[in-house]
């Protein structure tokens, strides 16, 4: 692998001699409250549906109650005639584009904002209305007749594959969204030379994201602009799409991200009602809004996808892995949007975290007549790490090596390149790997556990913010932000990262106020809306950290340098001089120089004739724009590294399983908010442990949903957690900010698998299929033990076969 600093690095080269030192840190590798931690226990947040209009109407959806249709016709002459409708739409009220996502698959888009000839999953949006209030609109909802003609569905992917299966989208496609294979080596020679081989099936569930707040959009129609107020992951990502749905420049749509409720990967997608509140709005000339119920976001927004996943190794006898092949079937429901990157997103991570010099993999991701398949927290990665992970358990113990230790005769290191092009720098999956086993006790206990207690590991490797910014930019750049700093005593960052909860707005906060010497009340935060903020891809790959906290870093560092080269000048000395600290600017042991922030910043405007300090700085990946299409390449700039380990107990006669402790160790660099790293990692066991325990979708025959409510939807609370003891680990990035990488998806991965192996091994079955429920282990050891008292030879696979 090349050593070369990245020109991304070298073309900001001339800021560094002005970074603070890290023994001059007051707040990085710390502990300190978030910014808007008191907004939102008082109540003062103020989320999508918490604005209010003059004049503003209330919108609801029409929606599919068939899972494959042609529409025949739509008449909305009952819904118009209803006293207090202002509008009613269908597709054909539209004149822009389909929607998808990214830019540069748009050929790919493929979600009309209503449709208008076909339906492809019950629920599927037909037409909207807009009235008084919330009641009225409900109501005429009711009053619009559609007329079907329905279609066989597909609801199984492999099934929707065959030749014989109902068409979807396009005829002659075999149903497929994406296909995407990659190779390197001579996978073939590897098996024929290896000591030992191992053949698996694997499958995991729909899940849906559960963020507390529901989707929405209150959109406005004034001065030849539609302003929007929505629950986004990404404000810049969304104008463009709702621009091109409307079919209006970016120009005359301006996108702001008020406070979210989590979104966890779920809001990354531009969606219908979005469209439709702007186009309603534009036809009334009043504001619209529109709030999903419960059952609507489930079925009506994007779901995690379920995998069938064929994984196949090679190994020496020595624990070596010398070849992988894998054939992964991704159920995409019944659109792409973000779901399209999914596929060539599971191959990637079947190559991390251990080392592979020879693979044969494909991914292939058929349309079904179920919700669309999107991104949620540890896009792709959670499904793959679990079907790999318990995948080397397995090999493990028929080489009759233990399970950490096979792990780490594989595990990546610093400078490692990938089969396809990952570039490795700072690791410590090693590190990961030792602690994790350290902490849970496993030399000690390994040997001794009791009937029904398992202990289990798991291993994972993601990226630290992707090189891919969605959107063509210039330099392909993924982040930009603005910094200005005020003669009253006080800088403003003006930043497009979207805080969707996990607290990026605090993070940058205290880069700026870390490299300036302020207080973190003295640094007033602007996001997230697009006509006042700069670009920034949004919040998704775990990249608000490393990117969107590189750009501030350099924009702090540029307006930072800017002011010391003027102070520098009166004082006759060099900028890396002079220090930033308590509100003050003073150069190193010198105590006759010495001014406030304020008097340094006046200084400088000043001599500029009032001209405000401003720095601007961004982040942009050198890997190659065209991955995506060549899948081979960098995917990211830094790589995470994670361990973790569960204690369980399982109840032989009732199937119960008690998950006592996890223990998860991550490489995040330079943690820069301890507490924060903290919750991250305790908010990846708790959806870990949905995934491999509680969650799922589940549907009739027609497609219909039967669990779309909290009520139904089994997830745990805070009754079902375990003890978590999260561990930091690693050393400081070159590349992230302070030597930061990501905390908020990469330890998600490993939950489960190490879940999963714990229960393998506390009941001496093999599950492969998610989730593993009480009923399911009680049904696989009742059948152990039928077939041990009629002298069968035990089958130990309670996967599919």
């Amino acid at each position: 692998m090349s050593t070369e600093r990245s020109e991304n690095l070298k073309y900001y080269d001339g800021l560094r001699k002005i970074y603070k030192k890290p023994e001059d840190y007051e707040f990085v590798g710390k502990s300190y409250n978030r910014i808007d931690a008191e907004d939102k226990v008082t109540g003062r947040a103020k989320c999508t549906a918490d604005i209010y209009l003059p004049g503003m109407l209330y919108g609801k959806l029409k929606r599919s109650p068939f899972a494959h249709a042609k529409i025949i016709s739509i008449d909305t002459s009952r819904a118009e005639a209803l006293p207090g409708v202002k509008c009613v739409i269908t597709g054909k009220d539209f004149r822009g584009g389909k929607l998808g996502n990214p830019e540069a698959f748009k050929e790919l888009a493929d979600k009309e904002s209503l449709c208008k000839d076909k339906v492809r999953f019950v629920g599927d949006e037909v037409a909207a209305v807009a009235a008084v209030d919330e009641e009225t609109a409900i109501e005429a909802v009711e009053l619009i007749d559609v007329v079907y003609e329905e279609f066989p569905c597909a609801l199984d992917p492999v099934e929707a594959m065959k030749e014989d299966a109902s068409v979807i989208h396009e005829p002659g496609t075999q149903n497929l969204s994406m296909l995407t294979t990659m190779q390197s080596g001579d996978c073939d020679k590897a098996f024929s030379e290896a000591d030992y081989t191992d053949k698996h099936r694997y499958s995991t569930q729909m899940m849906v994201h559960a963020a507390l707040e529901p989707h929405g959009a209150v959109a406005t129609w004034e001065n030849n602009e539609i302003t929007i107020w929505t629950t986004t992951q990404g404000a810049h990502v969304s104008r463009f799409w709702i621009a091109h749905g409307l079919g209006i420049p970016q120009s005359q749509v301006r996108v702001i991200k008020p406070y979210l409720g989590g979104g966890f990967g779920g809001k990354l997608d531009v969606f219908p009602h979005e469209l439709c509140a702007c186009l309603m709005s534009m036809k009334t000339g009043r504001p619209v809004k529109i709030i999903l119920d419960r059952k609507e976001v489930f079925y009506g927004t994007r779901t995690r996808h379920p995998m069938e996943l064929e994984i196949e190794t090679a190994f020496r006898k020595d624990g070596t892995m010398l070849a992988k092949r894998c054939r992964h079937v991704l159920d995409g429901g019944a659109y792409g949007g973000s779901g399209v990157a999914a596929n060539v997103l599971s191959l990637i991570w079947a190559t991390l975290p251990y080392k592979v010099a020879n693979i044969d993999m494909m991914a292939r991701r058929p349309y079904t007549n179920k919700p669309a398949a999107g991104a949620m927290r540890g896009y792709a990665a959670s499904q793959v790490h679990f079907a790999n992970e318990v995948h080397m358990d397995e090999v493990a113990e028929e080489l009759g090596i233990d399970p950490v230790e096979l792990r780490r005769i594989n595990a990546c290191v610093p400078g490692y390149e990938g089969p396809t092009g990952l570039q490795v720098t700072s690791c410590a999956f090693k590190e990961t790997l030792d602690k994790a086993a350290e902490a849970i006790g496993w030399e000690e206990r390994k040997n001794g556990l009791k009937r029904g207690e398992g202990i289990g590991f798991a291993g994972s490797g993601f990226v630290s913010g992707t090189g891919f910014p969605v959107l063509e930019t210039p330099k392909y750049h993924s982040a930009s932000t603005t910094v200005r700093l005020n003669r009253e005593g006080y800088a403003t960052i003006f930043t497009g990262a979207n805080d969707i909860g996990q607290g990026s707005d605090t993070v940058m906060t205290m880069i700026v106020a870390e490299e300036l010497g302020l207080k973190m009340d003295e640094v007033k935060i602007v996001q997230s809306d697009t006509t006042l903020t700069p670009f920034d891809s949004g919040s998704f790959g775990s990249r608000v950290t490393f990117l969107a906290g590189n750009a501030a870093r350099r924009a702090v560092g540029d307006a930072k340098l800017s002011l010391l080269e003027v102070v520098a000048e009166n004082w006759n000395c060099q900028p890396e001089d002079i220090v930033m600290k308590d509100h003050r600017v003073f150069k190193r042991g010198d105590s006759t120089n010495d001014i406030s922030f304020s008097e340094a910043v006046w200084m400088y405007e000043e001599k500029h004739y009032g001209k405000s300090v401003v720095g601007v700085g961004s982040f942009a990946h050198d890997g190659d724009k065209e991955i995506y299409k060549k899948n081979r390449g960098n995917y990211a700039a830094a790589y995470s590294f994670s361990t973790g380990a569960a204690s369980v107990e399982v109840d032989e006669e009732t199937g119960c399983i008690d998950l006592s402790e996890l223990v998860l160790a991550h490489d995040c660099g330079q943690p820069l908010n301890l507490r924060a790293v903290e919750g991250q990692v305790e908010g990846s066991v708790h959806m870990g442990l949905g995934f491999a325990l509680f969650e799922e979708c589940r549907f009739d025959e027609t497609g219909k949903m039967l669990n779309p409510t909290f009520l139904d939807y089994r997830f745990p609370t805070a009754l079902d957690m375990p003890r978590i003891r999260t561990i930091t680990c690693g050393q400081p990035d070159e590349e992230g900010p302070f030597g930061a990488k990501e905390a908020g998806e990469g330890s998600t991965p490993p939950v489960a698998p190490a879940i999963v192996n714990a229960i393998n091994r506390a009941t001496g079955l093999k599950f492969h299929d998610l989730p593993i429920t009480p009923e399911k282990v009680w049904r696989a050891l009742k059948a152990r033990k039928a077939a041990e008292a009629a002298g069968v030879q035990e089958g130990r696979n309670c996967g599919k076969p």
